[in-house]
C-alpha cells in the first residue's frame, strides 16, 4: 500500500504553484490570441503580467501559509523571519491557512514593514499606479489560495488511494 502524507511537502507545494502559474500564463496568452471573455485589453499588458508573475513567485516562496512552522519559506526570510514568530503560536494549519484571513495577514505583515521603510526613504507609495497594486496583490493572493487549495485536495486524493 502506498504511503500518502496528509498534506503536500514544501517541495510539492512549490511544484504545484509553479505549474499553476504556467497554466495561468498560458491561459492569459491564449486570451491575448483569441479573447473569450470581454477583458479590457489593458489587463493583458505584459508589464501587468510580469508584476503579477513576480508577486505570485514571491507569494509562493516567501509568503506561504507554512510560515507558521519552521519551513523553507520561513528560513528564506533570514534575519527578518522574526516577524513570523508570533504566528507559530497558533500552530500549523491555523490562522495562516484560513482562505481569507491567511492571505490578508500574510500580505499585511510585510506591507506594514515596507510602508515604514518607504517612509524612511521618503517615498510616497500612494504615487504608484493602481494597476501595480492590483497586479501585485492578485499574484500574492492567488499563490496563497493555491497553496491552501492543494492542502485541501491533497488530503481528499490521499483518502481515495487508501
Amino acid at each position: 500500500m502506498r504511503r500518502c502524507n496528509r498534506v503536500p511537502s514544501g517541495r510539492t507545494h512549490n511544484r504545484i504553484n509553479i505549474i499553476a502559474l504556467l497554466v495561468i500564463l498560458l491561459s492569459l496568452f491564449s486570451l491575448l490570441k483569441k479573447p473569450v471573455l470581454p477583458f479590457p485589453s489593458s489587463y493583458m499588458e505584459s508589464r501587468r503580467i510580469i508584476i503579477f508573475s513576480l508577486a505570485y513567485l514571491f507569494g509562493t516562496f516567501f509568503l506561504s501559509p507554512d510560515l507558521d512552522v519552521k519551513s523553507g519559506p520561513y528560513n528564506r526570510w533570514g534575519v527578518f523571519k522574526i516577524i513570523w514568530l508570533p504566528y507559530q503560536f497558533f500552530g500549523h494549519r491555523g490562522i495562516l491557512h484560513h482562505p481569507v484571513l491567511g492571505p490578508v495577514i500574510l500580505t499585511l505583515t510585510p506591507a506594514i514593514l515596507l510602508y515604514f521603510l518607504l517612509l524612511l526613504l521618503n517615498i510616497d507609495a500612494g504615487e504608484l499606479p493602481v494597476w501595480i497594486w492590483t497586479s501585485t496583490l492578485s499574484g500574492i493572493f492567488i499563490s496563497i489560495e493555491i497553496h491552501c487549495l492543494s492542502d485541501l485536495l491533497w488530503g481528499k486524493i490521499c483518502r481515495q488511494w487508501r
